[in-house]
């Protein structure tokens, strides 16, 4: 049976997709690119392989999951009124809203807007999308991440930095109402920014013209953590519920490391906090929405999603239901 919208939601999640590309790289190939050792970005990261494009066409590929999002929720295109677009490293410097709003036959009176914020951008898009709910029932949000087309592999620290990246392409409906057999309400969310942390992670243009990318990796990873679990003791907190209460904590992982340590700082045991990084790289802006798409079982209790990123900024948001509810 369908739930009814409660008051004690801000939105609702009506479906989710996700698109992984077909290549993988395995840590032993990035070891051997990198100049470091049998087992050293397993051991050092957390991760033991990483998805990139190559030659498949990343937009293509978040359009199929647009699609599937729409199709898992009985809707049309033509039903969306806005598309929201983010990506840390997207494939288009300029117009990627509109080249996917194009793609996907989308009315020419929906709106197409380019979200930013890096690995929070999945977050504020949700925080963006549920502020405009009321005018726009239906939301269609896409993450696109190409970061092997703008980071290269290499020896050398910037090399390594680039190694932690992944490419992926997600998507996830956002509605007023609880539309279809899998909506789940969005119970709170919020976006925090502290611009005196910049300097733990910045990309530069380099020599040869590309980007690069320079973090202060131990300080960054150490402050994200913090950050990530503070946010969901935050959330969880304000509804009167326990941390222990919750089915999932959906995390990013800015390393395949992150995701064991945020378990520890919320003391749950490591099956509670849903990742793959370590089989994908650091996804950016599409992390959180890959690991909800992908996790085989619906968890048994309401939901923490968390992520930091670059600025700094960091978000959360709550979803599902309480055992009171």
């Amino acid at each position: 049976m369908e739930r009814k919208p409660t008051k004690n939601s801000v939105g609702w999640l009506v479906s989710t997709a996700a698109r992984l590309p077909d290549q993988i790289q395995t840590a032993a190939e990035i070891n051997d690119i990198l100049g470091r050792p049998p087992g050293w970005l397993e051991s050092h990261a957390g991760i033991r392989q990483r998805r990139a494009w190559g030659n498949q066409d990343s937009l293509t590929a978040a359009c199929e999951a647009a699609r599937e999002c729409l199709s898992q929720a009985g809707l049309a295109a033509s039903e969306v009124g806005a598309l929201l677009v983010t990506g840390e490293a997207p494939p288009m410097p300029v117009g990627l809203a509109a080249a996917l709003h194009h793609q996907l036959g989308l009315s020419p009176e929906a709106v197409a807007l380019e979200i930013g914020g890096a690995c929070t951008g999945f977050l504020l898009a949700w925080w963006t999308a549920t502020r405009i709910l009321e005018s726009v029932p239906v939301i269609l949000i896409l993450s696109v991440e190409s970061h092997s087309q703008h980071l290269a592999l290499g020896p050398g620290a910037v090399g390594e930095a680039a190694a932690l990246f992944g490419d992926a392409a997600a998507a996830c409906v956002l509605s007023d109402r609880p539309v279809g057999p899998s909506a789940v309400p969005i119970r709170a969310l919020f976006h925090h920014s502290d611009g005196s942390g910049a300097g733990l992670l910045r990309v530069e243009r380099g020599d040869s013209g590309s980007f690069e990318l320079r973090m202060h990796g131990v300080a960054l990873a150490g402050r994200a953590v913090r950050v990530m679990a503070q946010s969901v003791r935050d959330l969880v907190e304000r509804q009167g519920w326990q941390v222990d209460d919750l089915g999932a904590v959906i995390v990013h992982g800015g390393n395949g490391r992150m995701p064991n340590l945020i378990a520890m700082q919320l003391n749950l045991p490591p099956e509670r906090i849903w990742s793959q990084t370590s089989n994908t790289g650091n996804l950016g802006s599409a992390s959180l929405p890959v690991a909800w798409a992908l996790q085989p079982d619906a968890p048994n209790g309401p939901v923490a999603w968390t992520a930091a990123g670059a600025g700094l900024t960091w978000a959360a948001a709550l979803t599902g239901h309480g055992s009171t509810d």
